[in-house]
């Protein structure tokens, strides 16, 4: 036997959403896009793996108008498309830093970046733009595409009139995985024992989200366990590891004065990344604040037995598998960027 496979299904999405958003798509700019679009999973530019984000759009000045504090920085303009391929190569490495690549599609063609800068506590350029206001006005105004990469294996493909696909290169019998409600169930309980306003307990959250959206697409593979604000490790269980003197309470940045420090929130978020980045566990607590790092879980040889996947991967399901009552969840990130929440089962 000896024939080849194509991700033809993958092939014929994309062209129906282009053909679906756009009422006038350059067909030759469409098979260039196509012929690039292995590459966009799998970017690497000095040994540095990038997850982009593009916007194909009929004009960029109207959707960066919609969009508050914005930053637009135009840097090719063509007459046809002929140097595709060298604008993205140019491009996609600032996406490392949360820009998007924008191509903009009017008598030339216009390449650049563009971003919100907004607090990590607000919403990024591109959920600003599908807000659903922001949608409704600008499905009337721009023929507009996003496309996000999320992992090697998966792609998300989103029109400004709510047309949308989920490219999954994965072999597993999946369709898909839902990694954004992951985070959001995560999220939700790590900040569940904040008290504060409705308003600022949402800031709370979408900073959270926000750091674990860069941290799903920038981390090797992680794990991050929640436990109760409460929790004592008297018996030991999580002692192989860095545990910080005194926790770092993230959500008190801003929520003791008026005027928190946002040097300092990014910093310590940067400070979060870089510790789901070590091998072993992360822990944070139900109140919003990280406390440990770097920590190794023990599992018997006999419950090894039961558990079927990689080293990272046994050792989140034995922290769900714990029974442990101050333990309350665990978020587990693989290499190739499957995820899962997962509540500490208490029988």
């Amino acid at each position: 036997m000896n024939e080849s496979i194509f991700y033809s299904e993958a092939n014929n999405a994309i062209i129906n959403i282009f053909g679906a958003e756009f009422h006038n798509f350059s067909q030759t700019t469409l098979i260039k896009f196509l012929n690039y679009f292995s590459k966009l999973v799998h970017y690497e530019e000095e040994g540095l793996k990038v997850r982009p984000n593009l916007l194909f759009t009929s004009n960029i000045n109207v959707v960066a108008k919609s969009v508050p504090n914005y930053c637009k920085i135009a840097m090719f303009n063509d007459p046809d498309d002929k140097e595709f391929y060298a604008r993205m190569k140019a491009l996609l490495y600032f996406c490392k830093n949360d820009w998007s690549v924008y191509v903009s599609m009017g008598e030339t063609i216009e390449y650049g970046l563009v971003k919100a800068f907004n607090s990590i506590k607000e919403k990024n350029f591109i959920n600003c733009v599908f807000e659903e206001d922001n949608k409704e006005y600008l499905k009337e105004k721009v023929d507009l595409l996003s496309i996000e990469i999320i992992s090697s294996n998966y792609v998300i493909l989103s029109g400004i009139k709510g047309n949308k696909s989920a490219i999954n290169f994965s072999l597993s019998e999946h369709e898909s995985f839902n990694w954004e409600g992951v985070i959001h169930r995560f999220v939700e309980a790590s900040v569940s024992k904040i008290k504060t306003t409705t308003k600022k307990l949402n800031e709370i959250k979408i900073m959270y989200e926000n750091i674990f959206h860069n941290a799903f697409k920038s981390v090797h593979g992680t794990i991050c366990l929640v436990v109760d604000k409460d929790f004592k490790d008297t018996k030991g269980v999580l002692s192989d590891g860095i545990w910080l003197p005194a926790p770092i309470e993230m959500s008190k940045l801003f929520l003791q004065s008026k005027s928190y420090s946002e040097v300092k929130l990014r910093s310590y978020a940067s400070l979060l990344i870089d510790m789901l980045n070590f091998d072993g566990v992360t822990v944070v607590d139900n109140a919003g604040r990280i406390l440990a790092y770097n920590v190794f879980v023990d599992i018997s040889v006999k419950e090894a037995k039961k558990l079927v996947g990689g080293a990272r991967k046994r050792a989140a399901m034995s922290l769900v598998n714990s029974k442990n009552h101050k333990f309350i969840g665990v978020y587990f990130q693989s290499q190739d960027g499957d995820n899962f929440y997962e509540e500490v089962r208490r029988k």
